[in-house]
């Protein structure tokens, strides 16, 4: 789980596999000190380097290889877990072992509408699948939320690390496949805690963490004031039921 106190950032040029210069930036954290983190940072872009010579390398690599904007850590609830403020302003639970499964959804189309497609029905379809699993698995216990834009599950029974099992059954159950890409590289599961920005009236944060000028720490402390206001009577997410 990558949950960390400093933050640095290495920068150069390279070819890509057909000879086009691309710039490339990689953050680096640690937990021990600044001088940890230039050094992290560093090696993550000497790798990113090589890999993006190689002809097997995709953009993706690069989105999901660790995150490429930093979070400022709020809160260390254990050496499991802990809450982070992502770059849109949300703040985030990050934990290795109590399993999130997130499931978008994102509503009928067109002609599934004029057959009587809804969003409970769409749900509906991914609910079955869950129970299908647990059918199987009769020790297994959730709990199912639905968020505005899906579904979203915490399995209860027992602590659940990332591992090729949790990535296998969040695939199974139809998680969306960038949030799994996006647990197996940083091995821990996410849980936003808060509204997206846009949602509430919200703009867009000016720079990222860490505010590199006072402008910019002070343009972020009136833009988290205000988030905080009108987060006020807003919910992420509403709990449906609990199986198993």
């Amino acid at each position: 789980m990558k949950l960390c106190k400093y933050w640095d950032v290495a920068e150069t040029s390279a070819p890509d596999a057909d000879g086009k210069i691309l710039r490339l930036r990689k953050w680096g954290g640690s937990n021990t000190s600044a001088e940890d983190a230039k050094r992290t940072a560093k090696r993550a872009l000497d790798d990113l380097v090589g890999r993006v010579a190689s002809a097997t390398f995709r953009r993706d690599d690069y989105s999901y290889s660790m995150r490429d904007v930093p979070e400022e850590l709020i809160k260390e609830i254990s050496a499991t877990a802990g809450v982070t403020r992502n770059g849109k302003g949300c703040l985030v639970l990050n934990t290795a072992d109590a399993m999130f499964v997130d499931i978008d959804i994102s509503g009928p189309g067109f002609f599934a509408k004029l057959f009587g497609g809804t969003r409970e029905k769409e749900e509906k379809k991914y609910i079955d699948k869950l129970q299908q699993y647990l059918t199987q698995k009769p020790d297994a216990g959730v709990r199912i939320y639905r968020t505005r834009g899906g579904l979203r599950y915490l399995f209860t029974h027992a602590p659940q690390p990332v591992d090729d099992a949790a990535i296998a059954l969040m695939r199974q159950l139809g998680s969306d496949k960038l949030y799994v890409q996006l647990c197996r590289n940083q091995s821990c599961y996410r849980a936003r805690l808060t509204p997206k920005p846009f949602r509430i009236g919200c703009g867009r944060i000016n720079g990222h963490y860490p505010y590199a000028t006072p402008a910019l720490q002070d343009g972020f402390k009136r833009w988290l004031e205000m988030y905080a206001r009108n987060s006020e009577g807003h919910a992420v997410c509403e709990f449906l039921a609990s199986e198993g």
